[in-house]
C-alpha cells in the first residue's frame, strides 16, 4: 500500500525532474501533451536519463485545439483517459493516487478525480501566455485552485498573487520552487573552469536584456561571455530586441553554443567562472516566473549573478544582485577576482550543500510531508 502520483502535463524538463523523483519511491505516470503541430516541430522526447522502475511515461498528440477552441470536443475522451490512468495506478498502489494539473486547462479533464486527490501545480502567469484567453484560463484555475487539496506555485509572485485572490484557501497554496535534478550536482569542484567565461543557458528570447548585455560584454573585452540556446527564427522585419541580441552574438568576445539536450546543460553551468541571469526586470515573465537556472546554477558551484529578480531575490547568500551595467561590470570584475582565490572553492562546497538541500529528491519529501 502506498500513494501514486499521476503527472499531468509533464512536457518540460524540469516538470519531469519532478515525475522522475516522485518514481523513486513512488508509482508514477508522467504524460506530455502535444498538438500535432508542435509534436512534428520539436520531435519531443523523454531524457536520456535512466528511468526509476517505478515510472511509467506516456506522450498524447491530439489535434490543433484540443486545450483550447476544440476542448469540449475531447473532454469526454480525456476524462476517460484520466480514469483509466488512475485506475491502473490505484492497482498498482492499493489507493487512489495523487493527479497532479500543471496547467489551467486541464481543470475541466480532471472534474471525475477526487478533490482531495487533486493537486494543482502553477509554474507561470498563465494569462500572459495567452491574454485573449484571458477570462477562460482565469475561470479554469479557479476551479482548480478551489477543487484540489493543495495548491503548489514554483515562484513566490504566483503564491502572492494566488493567496491574495483565494483568501479562504492561502493555507493550502505553498510556494514550490523549482528544484535541481541531482546529476546536475558539481562533483568536480577542483577542476577549474574555463578562465574568464560568463555563462547563460536558456532561451535567447526577449526575456534577455541583451541591450544590457552588450553594453557589458563591449565593457569587458577580456571575458568571453557564453550563451547556450536555440534562436527563433528571423523575422523580416526583425524586433529591436532581435537586433540587439545580433549584434551580442557578432561581438568578438561572445561565443554562441546552440540548444544542447537537457542532459548536457549541467556541464555548461560547470565550465563556466561565473552564472548570470541578465534578464529585462519589467518583463512580466520574468516578475511571475521562478528561473530554472537559481538552482541549475547554484548547484554548478559557480558563483551567480542577476538583474533584480523576484525569485532571485529569495536566495541573497548565492545569487548576487545588479542593478545597471555598471554594477554587472563591477560584480563580473570583483567576482573573477575572488573566485581566483584558494578560499573561493570552501564557498563553492557550502553553495553544492545548499543545492543538495534543495534536488527534486528533497522537494518530493516536502510534497509527501504537505500530502501527509
Amino acid at each position: 500500500m502506498g500513494i501514486s502520483f499521476l503527472f499531468l502535463g509533464g512536457n518540460s524538463p524540469w516538470t519531469y525532474g519532478l515525475a522522475e523523483a516522485l518514481a523513486q519511491r513512488h508509482h508514477t505516470h508522467a504524460i506530455a501533451f502535444y498538438d500535432w503541430q508542435t509534436y512534428h516541430l520539436l520531435r519531443p522526447t523523454w531524457s536520456s536519463r535512466t528511468s526509476p522502475p517505478l515510472l511509467q511515461k506516456s506522450m498524447q498528440v491530439l489535434p490543433s485545439g484540443y486545450a483550447g477552441r476544440l476542448e469540449k470536443f475531447f473532454r469526454f475522451y480525456l476524462q476517460q483517459l484520466i480514469r483509466q490512468w488512475c485506475r491502473q495506478l490505484k492497482q498498482d498502489s492499493g489507493e487512489h493516487p495523487w493527479a497532479i494539473a500543471s496547467h489551467p486547462y486541464l481543470a475541466y479533464w480532471v472534474r471525475k478525480v477526487r478533490p482531495e486527490r487533486l493537486i494543482y501545480y502553477n509554474f507561470d502567469d498563465y494569462v500572459l501566455y495567452r491574454p485573449n484567453r484571458k477570462d477562460i484560463i482565469l475561470k479554469q484555475e479557479k476551479e482548480l485552485v478551489e477543487r484540489a487539496a493543495i495548491t503548489l506555485c514554483a515562484s513566490y509572485s504566483q503564491l502572492s498573487a494566488l493567496q491574495k485572490s483565494h483568501p479562504h484557501r492561502a493555507d493550502r497554496i505553498h510556494h514550490y520552487p523549482h528544484g535541481v535534478v541531482d546529476t546536475y550536482l558539481n562533483p568536480q569542484l577542483e577542476d577549474p573552469p574555463e578562465a574568464r567565461t560568463v555563462g547563460y543557458v536558456g532561451n535567447l528570447g526577449d526575456r534577455v536584456d541583451w541591450q544590457l548585455v552588450r553594453q557589458v560584454a563591449q565593457a569587458c573585452p577580456e571575458i568571453t561571455f557564453v550563451f547556450v540556446g536555440g534562436l527563433d527564427r528571423q523575422e523580416s522585419h526583425p524586433e529591436n530586441w532581435q537586433v540587439e541580441r545580433a549584434a551580442v552574438l557578432a561581438l568578438a568576445n561572445v561565443r554562441h553554443i546552440q540548444k544542447v539536450p537537457a542532459d548536457r546543460v549541467a556541464q555548461h553551468y560547470w565550465s563556466c567562472a561565473i552564472n548570470w541571469i541578465p534578464y529585462v526586470v519589467k518583463h512580466q515573465f520574468n516578475q511571475a516566473a521562478c528561473p530554472t537556472k537559481i538552482m541549475d546554477g547554484i548547484a554548478s558551484g559557480r558563483p551567480i549573478l542577476s538583474t533584480d529578480i523576484p525569485e532571485c531575490r529569495l536566495y541573497p547568500e548565492w545569487i548576487s544582485i545588479f542593478h545597471s551595467a555598471e554594477g554587472a561590470i563591477d560584480l563580473l570584475r570583483r567576482q573573477l577576482a575572488l573566485s581566483a582565490k584558494a578560499e573561493a572553492i570552501d564557498t563553492s562546497k557550502k553553495q553544492i550543500e545548499f543545492a543538495r538541500q534543495n534536488t527534486w529528491q528533497m522537494r518530493v519529501q516536502t510534497l509527501t510531508n504537505w500530502l501527509n
